[in-house]
C-alpha cells in the first residue's frame, strides 16, 4: 500500500501541534504515508464528494470518519455551499433548516445514501477502506434502530463488516465515557487517538493480508 487517506471532519484532524489524530497514527503503524482531506465543520454530502473526487488515487487505502447528520452541502451558482443548523448565516439556511433540514430523517438518510455510494465507489476501484463515525446521530437513531421500508433496504445495502464502531458508536461519545482528556469542543488528546488508533489498525492489516476479500453479504451489527 502506498498511503492512507482520511477523510472526515475535525475529530480526526491534528487540532494543534500536540495531538496525533488517529488516522496518522494508523498509517504509522503500517508503515505508508498519510494524507488528510478531513476539514472542520464538513458534511457527509461533502465527505462523498471528496472521495469520489480525489484524483490521484494510487494503490492507497482509505479511513472515512461519517460526521454528524445536521450539516449540508448544496451546489449553487457560485460553488458548494455548506450548511450548519448551529451557525445559519443566511436565509437560505434559515429556510433549510425551518423547512427539510430540520427534520431527522433529512440528515439521516442523506448520510445512510452517501455511505452506500462511497462504498460502492471504493469497492469499484478495488479500494481498501474502512468507515467509522465521530458520533452517534446515525447508530442511536430511532430512525436507525427501527427504520421504514426505505430505510432499511439502504441499511442492508451497507456492508457493515467494513465499519469500526468504539463500543457501538461513535469516536467523539465514546472518548467521553474513556474519560479521555478534551483539548476543546469534540477534541481529544493524543492517548484517546492512539486507543482508537489500535482498534482500527487491525482492520486495515486484515485487508493488506487479504485484499480481495469481501463480506459474503450485507448486515446490520
Amino acid at each position: 500500500m502506498n498511503r492512507l487517506i482520511a477523510f472526515g471532519s475535525s475529530p480526526i484532524m491534528a487540532f494543534n501541534k500536540t495531538v496525533v489524530p488517529y488516522p496518522k497514527i494508523i498509517a504509522d503503524q503500517l508503515g505508508i504515508a498519510y494524507d488528510s482531506q478531513a476539514k472542520p465543520l464538513t458534511s457527509n454530502s461533502k465527505i462523498a464528494r471528496k472521495v469520489l473526487s480525489y484524483s490521484n488515487y494510487k494503490h492507497d487505502m482509505v479511513l472515512v470518519s461519517w460526521t454528524s447528520t445536521t450539516r449540508s452541502e448544496f451546489r449553487t451558482e457560485h460553488g458548494w455551499m455548506a450548511t450548519n443548523s448551529n451557525t445559519c448565516q443566511s436565509g437560505f439556511e434559515e429556510h433549510w433548516y425551518q423547512g427539510p433540514g430540520k427534520w431527522e430523517y433529512t440528515g439521516v438518510s442523506t448520510a445512510l445514501k452517501e455511505i452506500v455510494l462511497v462504498q460502492s465507489f471504493l469497492q469499484s476501484c478495488s479500494i481498501p477502506y474502512v468507515f467509522t463515525f465521530d458520533n452517534n446521530e446515525i447508530t442511536h437513531s430511532y430512525l436507525y434502530q427501527h427504520p421504514d421500508e426505505y430505510l432499511g433496504a439502504i441499511i442492508k445495502s451497507i456492508n457493515w463488516d467494513r465499519f469500526v464502531l468504539f463500543d457501538g458508536g461513535g469516536f467523539v461519545p465514546w472518548c467521553e465515557a474513556q474519560g479521555y482528556s478534551k483539548i476543546q469542543g469534540n477534541h481529544f488528546d493524543t492517548p484517546a487517538h492512539e486507543h482508537a488508533a489500535n482498534i482500527i489498525s487491525a482492520h486495515f492489516r486484515c485487508q493488506v493480508a487479504n485484499p480481495t476479500s469481501e463480506a459474503a453479504a450485507a448486515h446490520t451489527p
